[in-house]
């Protein structure tokens, strides 16, 4: 659930730099789908940094208390 928390709010926030850095930048078409491509990798990114930075010790608990 964490992670699906994380992408709502890496989606809305892109979208919002997105928008804003277009407009900025002259305003050209607004390109939707490169600011959920970074959502994506954002999201994805925070996935993996859980599982790098988990301490062994969590691991064993969660196992043991399930």
């Amino acid at each position: 659930m964490r992670y699906v928390i994380s992408f709502i709010w890496a989606f809305m926030l892109t979208q919002m730099v997105n928008f804003v850095l277009n407009s900025l930048g002259g305003g050209s078409p607004y390109m939707f789908w490169s600011g959920v491509a970074l959502a994506v990798i954002i999201t994805a990114t925070i996935a993996i940094f859980d599982v790098m930075l988990k301490h062994p010790d969590e691991e064993n608990e969660a196992q043991h208390n399930h």
